[in-house]
C-alpha cells in the first residue's frame, strides 16, 4: 500500500517538477540586457560626470552594456518619477541626489512619488562638497569678507541658484539664517544659467558642486570663499570650511544609487557589490579625488540608513526656510 502511494505521489508530483524546472530555466540570467541609469539632470554636471564614472564600472563588472540617459527637469522630479513607475526588474536604476530623494517632498506640494517609499536602497556612490563662489570682479576673497560686505551692504548681494529649492538655494538660506546677513536670491531655470551669469559678472554669488566648479576655479574664472565641508579638501587647498566661520553650516551633497521599490534583493546586492569593488579600485579612487570626491560604497543598507536619516535631517531644517523655497 505504502509502494502504490509512493508511485502516485512521484507521478502526481513529476509534471509539476518537470514545470517548476522549466520554469527555471526559462527566467534569464540578470542582466539579460542593457541597463539604463537615469541621471534627472542636464549633463555635464556633477551629477553627470559621477553617473558616467560608475556606468563604466558596472559596465565592466556586470559584462553588459549601462547606458547614461538624461531626464532633468522639475527640480530632478521628471527623472525620478520615472524610475520610480519603472518595472522593479533592475534594468533601470536612478543616479539620485539629496533633491529628489530627500528635498523635494517638503518643497514641492504635489509629488507623483513617495521617496521613502517607491525605491529600493542600492549603493552609497559618493559624499561631494559644495563651494560658495563668486566672480574675481566682486572684490570678495572669503566667507568673514562676504560676511561684512552683506551687512554693510544689506540685499545689495545678488546669489545665484538653479532654482527655487535646489540644493544652491537652500545654500543660500542656510547662510542667510545661521550668519544673520541678507543676501538676494536670482533663481534661474538650471544650474547652467546660473553659472554663464556668474561667470559674466552678472551676478555675485552662487553655491556649486566642487567637481563643477574647479575647473572655473583653477582658471580665475571664479573665486572659491568657502567650503560646506567639515574640513579643508584636497582639490581646493587654502579654501576653508564656511563652518569655521559660521558654526553649524554643513551641506555637503550625496550621490546614490537606487531602483524601483520591488527590485529583486539578489539584483540589488549583486549591483552594490559590483559598484562596491569598482570603487575600492586605485584608478577609480583616484578619478574621483581629481574631482573633490570621496567614493563611499558598502552594501544597500547602508544606504537605506543614510537616507532614512537624511530625510528627517532635511525635514528638521527645511522647517525654518519653508515660506522662501516652497514652489
Amino acid at each position: 500500500m505504502r509502494s502504490f502511494r509512493g508511485r502516485v505521489f512521484r507521478v502526481w508530483m513529476a509534471p509539476l517538477m518537470l514545470a517548476m524546472l522549466g520554469a527555471a530555466q526559462a527566467a534569464p540570467p540578470w542582466p539579460a540586457g542593457p541597463v539604463k541609469l537615469v541621471v534627472p539632470f542636464a549633463a555635464g554636471g556633477t551629477t553627470d560626470l559621477l553617473a558616467r564614472i560608475v556606468a563604466e564600472g558596472l559596465s565592466k563588472g556586470l559584462e553588459q552594456t549601462v547606458i547614461v540617459e538624461n531626464k532633468p527637469g522639475a527640480g530632478a522630479n521628471i527623472g525620478a518619477a520615472e524610475v520610480a513607475r519603472a518595472a522593479p526588474d533592475g534594468y533601470t536604476l536612478l543616479m539620485g541626489t539629496p533633491g529628489p530623494l530627500a528635498i523635494n517632498p517638503y518643497i514641492y506640494p504635489k509629488m507623483s512619488f513617495d521617496p521613502a517609499r517607491d525605491f529600493a536602497a542600492v549603493s552609497y556612490v559618493a559624499d561631494v562638497p559644495n563651494v560658495i563662489l563668486t566672480h574675481p570682479a566682486s572684490g570678495i576673497k572669503d566667507i568673514p569678507d562676504l560676511l561684512a560686505r552683506a551687512r554693510r551692504e544689506p540685499g545689495k548681494l545678488n546669489w545665484g541658484s538653479p532654482g527655487v529649492g535646489s540644493t544652491g538655494h537652500i545654500a543660500l538660506e542656510l547662510l542667510k539664517q545661521l550668519a544673520k546677513v541678507d543676501i538676494s536670491h536670482v533663481p534661474y531655470k538650471g544650474a547652467s544659467q546660473a553659472s554663464a551669469d556668474l561667470l559674466a559678472g552678472h551676478i555675485e554669488l552662487a553655491g556649486d558642486n566642487v567637481p563643477t566648479a574647479l575647473e572655473n576655479v583653477r582658471a580665475g574664472k571664479l573665486v572659491a570663499l568657502g567650503v560646506a565641508s567639515q574640513q579643508e579638501i584636497e582639490v581646493l587647498p587654502g579654501v576653508r570650511p564656511v563652518g569655521q566661520t559660521v558654526p553649524g553650516y554643513l551641506l555637503p551633497s550625496w550621490f546614490v544609487i537606487v531602483a524601483p521599490a520591488g527590485t529583486p534583493q539578489p539584483v540589488v546586492d549583486r549591483i552594490a557589490a559590483t559598484i562596491d569593488a569598482f570603487e575600492r579600485q586605485p584608478a577609480t579612487v583616484e578619478k574621483f579625488r581629481a574631482l573633490g570626491a570621496v567614493p563611499v560604497g558598502g552594501k544597500p543598507e547602508r544606504l537605506a540608513a543614510h537616507l532614512k536619516a537624511e530625510q528627517a535631517r532635511y525635514g528638521e531644517l527645511l522647517k525654518d526656510m519653508k515660506g522662501n523655497i516652497q514652489q
